[in-house]
């Protein structure tokens, strides 16, 4: 995807996979001077980000995702953890707070959710693509943590799940989840049935 000026100068150049910005996009002054440039992931995470002014010089060179990793790794050290027998830890932020016993009466649900590593990396997100995930609790489409703490959120309930090793991937690792890991969910129910 490019635009140009009226004057027929390049003003911007991008690639778009499904509306998710992807790849390096790059702005420029009508003079043909650089004056922007952001790097995103596959998966549409803004990674870095420059910015020149009209005289060339750099004014902002900011890694943004590295930021949010710092603060996601923070948050995940201060959260209380209602914690399942299992060791899944549970956090909500929105619904019924109180995490007494797992919902049973239903077979599935609709959830968006993020994945992040212990140190707050994101590793997978469906918020980014904008396509929830259909989970059925009675064919266990999804790892066993992730299942277990998701029986604690109704409809409308948003918050983290705090998934050990043994109940996540394990010592094999996988999907960009390394070996022994505990991995954490940012979840939003958006309907069940």
């Amino acid at each position: 995807m490019s635009e140009t000026y009226e004057s027929g100068a390049k003003k911007y150049k991008g690639k778009l996979v499904g509306g998710t910005k992807v790849g390096k996009h790059t702005y420029w002054f009508e003079d043909g001077t650089k004056q922007k440039e952001e790097i995103y992931t596959n998966r549409g995470l803004l990674t870095r980000m420059k910015e020149w002014d009209e005289d060339g010089n750099l004014i902002r060179d900011e890694q943004p995702e590295k930021g949010l990793e710092l603060l996601r790794r923070k948050m995940f050290k201060e959260l209380f953890w209602d914690t399942d027998l299992n060791g899944v830890g549970i956090h909500k932020l929105k619904g019924n707070l109180a995490i007494t016993s797992p919902i049973t009466e239903r077979e599935g649900i609709m959830v968006h959710y993020a994945t992040y590593l212990e140190n707050g990396k994101e590793v997978d997100s469906s918020y980014r693509i904008r396509v929830p995930l259909n989970i059925n609790f009675r064919r266990e489409n999804s790892i066993k943590g992730f299942l277990a703490g998701l029986k604690y959120f109704d409809v409308g309930d948003s918050g983290y799940i705090k998934v050990p090793a043994n109940m996540a991937y394990g010592a094999a690792g996988g999907n960009g989840v390394p070996p022994d890991a505990t991995i954490y969910f940012q979840v939003l129910v958006l309907s069940s049935y």
